[in-house]
């Protein structure tokens, strides 16, 4: 039998020596208490999540800024590209829309990933629907990622990503 030799040997030897050191802090016991600690980060970050849709939607400055991150490197994207870098930018945004339209976010296939007691990430599908003047003049679906932490006692957006969903072409043939 031939001992494997060389640099990508010695990569690859590093690279199971550093996963075995790690893997053990990285595995959850499993206890009772543990289990209760994430059940209560996906309740409150699901609270956050029903805070957001509803400030959105009502449009009211307060309850944005209360679910965004007051902290300095706040983003959302939007389809890959910066879109916003503060709640100040969101409600600029949000006030340049006609008075009139209104739009509801359906969310649903919500993944709730906690990290810490501290901190969270979240993957979901949304059907955002606009109307105006009685009529729907806008529906689509995007998938977003959010980066969330508590502050103090509340969760809140720290970070942003939204693609909407597009058709796919049939690729190569």
């Amino acid at each position: 039998m031939r001992t494997p030799s060389g640099p990508g040997a010695a990569g690859l030897g590093l690279i199971l020596l550093l996963l075995a050191a790690v893997s053990p802090a990285c595995e959850r016991d499993g206890s009772r208490s543990d289990r209760a600690g994430v059940a209560a980060v996906e309740r409150e970050v699901t609270a956050l999540l029903k805070r957001w849709t509803d400030a959105f939607e009502a449009r009211d400055p307060d309850a944005v800024r209360a679910v965004l991150t007051t902290d300095q490197r706040f983003v959302w994207l939007e389809d890959g590209e910066t879109r916003y870098r503060s709640a100040d930018d969101i409600l600029k945004a949000l006030a340049g829309l006609p008075p009139g339209m209104r739009f509801t976010h359906a969310l649903r296939d919500v993944h709730v990933v906690p990290l810490s007691e501290e901190s969270a990430w979240v993957r979901l599908a949304t059907t955002t629907r606009i109307e105006h003047s009685g009529r729907v003049v806008s529906e689509f679906t995007s998938a977003v990622l959010m980066i969330l932490r508590r502050e103090h006692t509340a969760w809140r957006i720290q970070g942003a990503h939204s693609s909407t969903s597009k058709p796919r072409s049939a690729g190569p043939s």
